[in-house]
């Protein structure tokens, strides 16, 4: 005995093969044998639907597919969707990321239609498809003024690359532990200030800019996320040993972390002598992934000439007299040329080490 549904498949059957062959999806099936399984799997909605799909062959810029989509097929103003969908004119290159739109996240939230319609206003819709269907930008509080940014921004910095921009406010906007950090709009607003010379590309190495930073659980954690998210912006030349000390849970939990911050940053200069304490901070392996070893092997050349640990015996004693918030009853910031005045200069011991760190932090003073 025949039920309902299949009543309904043999009556439509050619009708449903010809919508096939209109929207050219039909030569995707590898077999007739599979066309007639997948036909026999449609529900009524479904059926219905792929017979009322009235858009014109031709504007479909997307692979014709994700028409047949089964979360997609199952929607009630199926071809409502079908015509937002090509209407988008701004993804040349980047159709292929469509599929993001069908999710059924996405297609089950009440802004399905008005995130195309922002969407549809970006000079370039790349990045918008990346996290479109994302849940947890979805669901962002955020959500509706974090995508305005992403479609409206421009890159202010004079290397005028938008991309980075996008690429970085897509990042940030769509992370979960920046969403709910507290940290969230003003991070974004510190991205948009300092433009794509403080930023890098996700998946780019080693982590050295505010783009991870804004991202990083430890920094998220730290009372003085804020305030380095403008230093790092600010100093981005040693910004991936800058990024290693603020990004490591032991460090921002020392008496002296701000000092050894402040150290690095007045020493940009220096890059063996920031690496050195980078070293001193967050020990050996860190320090060397946050060198880029493609450029540069600060460890080799120093290790080359002097004794490593003594080195950092060195850059201890600095930290720890810098440190020192009141000498004499005034607050006093301690430097290398003072802590040259201490030293005995008739004492030769380690003498080259010294000689290291000063000619290292003497650069500064030229």
């Amino acid at each position: 005995m025949f039920s309902k549904k299949d009543e309904v498949l043999n009556l439509n059957h050619e009708n449903i093969i010809n919508q096939l062959k209109k929207y050219r999806i039909l030569k995707t099936f590898s077999s007739k044998i599979e066309v007639e399984k997948w036909i026999l799997k449609l529900n009524s909605l479904e059926i219905h639907n792929i017979l009322s799909l009235n858009v014109e062959p031709e504007s479909i810029k997307f692979d014709t597919k994700l028409l047949i989509n089964r979360n997609l097929l199952n929607t009630l103003d199926y071809n409502e969707r079908v015509v937002a969908l090509v209407s988008i004119q701004n993804a040349e290159g980047y159709y292929h990321l469509f599929d993001n739109m069908l999710n059924p996240e996405f297609l089950n939230s009440a802004k399905f239609y008005q995130d195309i319609e922002t969407l549809k206003r970006a000079k370039c819709a790349q990045t918008s498809l990346w996290i479109i269907g994302n849940p947890a930008f979805i669901h962002s509080p955020y959500h509706d003024e974090d995508f305005e940014l992403l479609v409206t921004a421009k890159d202010n910095s004079e290397e005028d690359f938008d991309y980075v921009v996008w690429d970085t406010i897509a990042t940030v906007a769509e992370n979960v532990d920046s969403i709910y950090s507290g940290y969230h709009k003003q991070d974004l607003q510190t991205i948009i200030k300092y433009g794509s010379k403080s930023l890098q590309m996700s998946y780019t190495y080693p982590e050295r800019t505010i783009h991870y930073l804004a991202t990083n659980p430890v920094s998220l954690k730290d009372n003085y996320h804020l305030e380095n998210m403008e230093i790092l912006a600010q100093n981005y030349e040693i910004g991936n040993f800058l990024y290693a000390a603020m990004t490591d849970a032991g460090v921002i939990k020392r008496r002296d972390y701000r000092i050894i911050i402040e150290e690095m940053v007045a020493n940009t200069n220096n890059m063996s002598y920031v690496f050195l304490v980078c070293y001193y901070a967050v020990g050996e392996k860190r320090a060397l992934e946050a060198q880029n070893l493609l450029e540069h092997n600060y460890l080799d050349e120093i290790e080359n000439s002097y004794n490593i640990q003594e080195l950092l015996k060195q850059v201890d004693e600095r930290i720890y007299i810098r440190g020192k918030d009141v000498i004499d009853g005034d607050y006093k910031d301690v430097t290398i040329y003072e802590i040259e005045c201490i030293e005995n200069e008739d004492n030769t011991q380690n003498l080259n080490v010294k000689n290291f760190v000063r000619s290292l932090l003497k650069k500064n003073k030229k």
